[in-house]
């Protein structure tokens, strides 16, 4: 059984997750988290295998969370699942840790296909980003 901790500040989003996730029958939703300092919390408590988490957040944005996720508890592998899709956004996110990048408009497929992956061992980046990252001419640094 893969334990996941979903985190989104959007209520909806964190409900279209849970019931996409929840049919697979390897997947166990064990929390929900609105703002990036009670994804951190929420992490250390439940200790999920896999934390699927947007960039931004209140509170701490999701690059904050990856890194304090991944110094605190290594095993857990995150899941990156954003709107935001250039280059220098996906670079930072795995440079603090992150084993996945999946664009918010990705198929319900490949979100379960990043999150088998990771619970592998293996990175993911949606085929959609690798695409998109060599054509994308606005290669901005995130804001932390």
């Amino acid at each position: 059984m893969i334990k996941i901790l979903l985190a989104d500040d959007y209520y909806i989003v964190r409900r279209v997750l849970r019931s996409l996730l929840s049919s697979e029958k390897d997947f166990e939703i064990v929390g929900e988290a609105a703002d990036g300092l009670e994804t951190v919390e929420l992490a250390r408590e439940l200790q999920p295998d896999v934390l699927l988490l947007d960039l931004k957040m209140p509170g701490i944005n999701g690059l904050e969370v990856t890194s304090r996720v991944a110094k605190m508890s290594p095993q857990i592998r995150t899941i990156i699942v954003s709107m935001y899709s250039n280059q220098a956004y996906i670079d930072e996110a795995l440079r603090r840790g992150a084993k996945a990048y999946v664009p918010k408009e990705a198929t319900g497929d490949e979100l379960v296909t990043a999150i088998r992956r990771v619970s592998n061992g293996e990175i993911f980046l949606s085929p959609s980003l690798q695409i998109r990252s060599t054509a994308d001419p606005q290669n901005r640094s995130p804001q932390t």
